[in-house]
């Protein structure tokens, strides 16, 4: 996790922020999927850098 920077959170925003406003356009059942799209973005971006971190956690563990 210690490549994680102000960029990334940005991105995270700026991702869920352009995906909540186009849920405002539409109504039902296209709303929650637009959300969910957003959110499952947003999972998947913060998940590679935790498993980043974990794999070099393991690399450097296993180098010891």
């Amino acid at each position: 996790m210690s490549n994680w920077s102000l960029r990334d959170t940005i991105g995270i925003l700026i991702v869920l922020g352009i995906t909540l406003s186009a849920a405002r356009t539409v109504d039902g059942f296209a709303q929650a999927l637009i959300v969910l799209v957003g959110v499952i973005l947003a999972l998947l971006w913060i998940g590679n850098f935790v498993l980043h971190g974990y794999n070099d956690a393991l690399q450097s563990s296993s180098t010891d």
